[in-house]
């Protein structure tokens, strides 16, 4: 097995003009917190190519490598005129990297900033758009989470394209941003109050991203200012934005329901679909008109009051799939103890997943392994930093599966970071569905719970599913 020692510093290894995986680096294109953009070309490319790198190493969030890693999964699987396209990835321990179409365009928010007013009829076609591509998302059970102008690409002929998926979630695959970090809860102004409370799978949470963006578009205002608390996130549970046409009176009154009711702060009184907004927006005229295409002030004090009395206990709307595909593809969860070495047990336990997998060629492989936690302060060498030593782990995890030569859609790596691995693990498997628990029973000092009880032995009480162990 490699050691951490080995990892490679990713500053060192992504320098204009190196050859990584056939991809010629050219300049920095852009840097944010979060990641560097470089253009790139590749023979046999003619898309003009763009390579997205996390931010790593020394002082850098490990929340940069799981949104990485978020992004690299859901833009593999999604397939979409309104996504760049998806050229490939590099080894997301060692070579970190997706290489993606370098789309036309800029960032909406930068009409935005210049003070552009935009017109009643850019703003409704903006939003039909949006809508068009955010179905496309939907309808492949993926949510985007991060709906803001930034991320809204639009060229000169107003093609727009969606970017930065580093927060989305997927149904047919684990949400790292839900259970290894529980963060990644959005941008604050656009961010939905379903959101707020921590549920991520509900896909009218861009319904209400949506209506925000057109808010902002139409009055220059945003709905719910920029909220930098969690007691400022939460008021939008229960408050009402100021009604467009208090600030912009030629906005139709139709117009103003459409919006409005995508800011509803129940999700369940917002449009169910994306594909309904649009309809909406193109047919104004089947628009049914509410008390919200009539409010010309804001709520009064007296409904304020009920309305933020109800929200004291407000309960997410249940929610289903975006799609109706249905998913019945059985997940397998190999729990690998990467913090020592069993090349023994290793080998075992490859062999059982082998013949696992074989029995159920449909099934989806998940490897996981736990550690303690990163430290606070980041050593001087890349394997001492929080955002290495989860690499080396995702090392480790992915030689041991690299023989089952899986597709990339199949099997997915994943670091848990908890002081009962355990409890963490029977956790993750719950939370995402997980059909079979593969784990090793060690000849070495098993991990101990309590006194009287190994964590293999709690994993085997408390799974939600069937255990499978493996003896050397």
């Amino acid at each position: 097995m490699s050691q951490m020692h080995d990892i490679q510093a990713v500053e060192e290894v992504f320098q204009a003009g190196n050859v990584i995986d056939g991809f010629v680096l050219g300049d920095e294109v852009h840097r944010g917190g979060m990641a560097v953009l470089l253009s790139a070309t590749k023979e046999g490319i003619e898309l003009p190519i763009l390579l997205k790198i996390p931010r790593v190493g020394r002082n850098q969030p490990v929340e940069s490598l799981i949104g990485f890693e978020t992004e690299l999964t859901i833009l593999r699987s999604l397939n979409s005129p309104y996504v760049p396209k998806f050229l490939g990835a590099g080894n997301m321990a060692t070579r970190p990297y997706i290489a993606m179409e370098r789309v036309a365009g800029h960032p909406l928010e930068d009409r935005i900033k210049e003070g552009k007013i935009f017109s009643i009829d850019e703003v409704v076609r903006i939003g039909e758009d949006l809508a068009q591509a955010v179905q496309s998302l939907h309808a492949q059970d993926a949510i985007h989470l991060d709906l803001k102008p930034e991320n809204i690409l639009i060229d000169a002929s107003g093609k727009l394209t969606l970017v930065d998926f580093g927060l989305a979630h997927h149904a047919h695959f684990p949400d790292l941003l839900a259970e290894e970090m529980r963060k990644g809860v959005g941008s604050a102004p656009y961010v939905s109050p379903e959101q707020v409370m921590g549920v991520r799978e509900d896909s009218r949470s861009d319904i209400f991203s949506i209506g925000a963006i057109l808010y902002e578009l139409l009055t220059g205002e945003l709905p719910f200012d920029n909220p930098q608390s969690m007691g400022g996130l939460r008021k939008r549970l229960w408050a009402q934005p100021v009604p467009p046409r208090m600030v912009r009176p030629e906005t139709p009154p139709w117009l103003q329901e459409v919006i409005l009711r995508c800011l509803e702060a129940r999700a369940a009184d917002r449009y169910q679909s994306a594909t309904r907004l649009r309809q909406c927006l193109r047919e104004p005229e089947n628009v049914t008109l509410t008390e919200r295409a009539q409010r010309l002030k804001p709520l009064g004090l007296w409904t304020n009051i009920k309305r933020w009395w109800r929200a004291a206990g407000y309960v997410p709307s249940p929610c289903v799939s975006p799609s109706v595909v249905r998913d019945d593809a059985p997940l397998i969860l190999a729990a690998i103890d990467t913090r020592q070495t069993d090349e023994l047990l290793r080998e075992a336990m490859l062999a059982a997943a082998r013949l696992l997998i074989h029995a159920s060629p449909e099934s989806r492989l998940v490897c996981v392994s736990t550690i303690a936690g990163t430290p606070a302060v980041d050593g001087s060498h890349e394997a001492q930093t929080a955002s290495g030593i989860v690499r080396g782990h995702l090392v480790q995890l992915m030689q041991w599966a690299k023989t089952l030569n899986l597709p990339p859609q199949r099997v997915s790596y994943h670091v848990l970071e908890a002081m009962d691995p355990a409890a963490r693990i029977v956790e993750f498997a719950r939370d995402n569905d997980a059909t079979l628990i593969l784990i090793g029973a060690s000849h070495k000092i098993p991990t101990k719970v309590t006194p009287w009880r190994t964590s293999m032995t709690k994993i085997v009480e408390e799974a939600p599913c069937s255990v499978h162990i493996v003896r050397a």
